[in-house]
């Protein structure tokens, strides 16, 4: 309110062309969860319905205070199909909500066959792609261009947090939708607007074409580290991205490898309930095209000596 300036003018007509979307196809946030949680509290109500993947982030789940929800096992067709059809006759508007990747296990979502199956039942995708764009994608675009959907997603959301290295987020979609969460996105509206260093993002994403070597760079870690792990046969599950969890499945056993690998000297994420389920805490592990061998070393010897304390190898059937 009074706080939209020129660079914020720039920003959106730069977001709108990175997706190859029309001018006037995006809106930004001041962060990643609020692009999720206003834009979905700004659209769906009482007479509509969101279909979630139940593995999508917390922000989504904020946002879907004020409507129905239906949730289905992380990436299960039938699940999906099966409340799709259950919600056909009784809502307004049904929209599925997804990841791209999935922040937890890396793995992806199984796009191509979600979004034939939500057009099929007459309903809407959202994806959030926050991990996705700028790593994934013969040009950077996300696991929404690894699958061929850009010009088909109804709604994309994203972080400026990851891979554009700064802070805010952003919702790309048709213009008069777009144009509509500008004016009733409570938390875009009442909010404090991002301050003049944005402006550093307009550089930021023209790198993403300028530089793909980055891309490759990062490619090529996520293999060798990938690699490591396997040979020592740790279980990092369905990951197909820099997202890369070592699963442990004790919640104590966990916190002891994460203190052993701060001690030699490697920072991770130990996740555990409510982060997951109960049975299913790991120490999560996220790459940068900024690691060097040497780095992703350090971190495998730390593995294998923890491993050596702590054994939390799958064990031969």
């Amino acid at each position: 309110m009074g706080g939209h300036h020129e660079y914020h003018v720039a920003l959106e007509d730069k977001l709108s062309a990175f997706f190859h979307r029309p001018k006037d196809s995006s809106i930004i946030y001041t962060t990643g969860y609020t692009a999720n949680s206003s834009t979905l509290l700004a659209m769906l109500k009482a007479e509509d319905c969101a279909i979630v993947d139940m593995a999508v982030h917390a922000s989504v789940y904020e946002g879907l205070y004020e409507t129905n929800i239906k949730k289905f096992p992380h990436n299960s067709l039938i699940h999906l199909e099966r409340a799709l059809i259950d919600a056909q006759s009784k809502f307004l508007t049904r929209l599925v909500v997804i990841d791209g990747v999935y922040s937890q296990d890396g793995d992806l979502a199984r796009m191509n066959e979600i979004y034939d199956l939500t057009k099929k039942y007459g309903a809407f995708l959202m994806v959030d792609d926050a991990h996705g764009i700028g790593v994934l994608g013969e040009t950077g675009r996300g696991a929404i261009e690894l699958f061929n959907l850009l010009d088909k997603v109804d709604l994309i959301s994203g972080t400026l947090s990851k891979a554009f290295g700064h802070i805010g987020g952003f919702v790309i979609a048709k213009p008069e939708v777009a144009n509509y969460l500008k004016f009733q996105s409570r938390q875009q509206v009442f909010s404090s607007t991002s301050t003049p260093a944005a402006a550093g993002l307009l550089v930021a994403i023209d790198l993403i074409d300028e530089e793909p070597e980055w891309r490759a760079k990062l490619a090529d870690n996520v293999a060798y580290y990938k690699k490591g792990l396997l040979d020592m046969k740790l279980d990092i599950g369905n990951t197909a991205s820099p997202i890369i969890p070592i699963k442990v499945g004790d919640a104590h056993k966990t916190g002891d490898v994460a203190r052993l690998l701060l001690q030699a000297g490697v920072y991770t994420n130990a996740i555990v309930y409510p982060g997951v389920s109960r049975k299913d805490a790991r120490i999560r592990t996220s790459l940068m095209a900024t690691h060097t061998r040497e780095h992703l070393d350090i971190v495998l010897n730390a593995f294998e000596y923890v491993n050596q304390k702590v054994r939390i190898a799958k064990t031969d059937s």
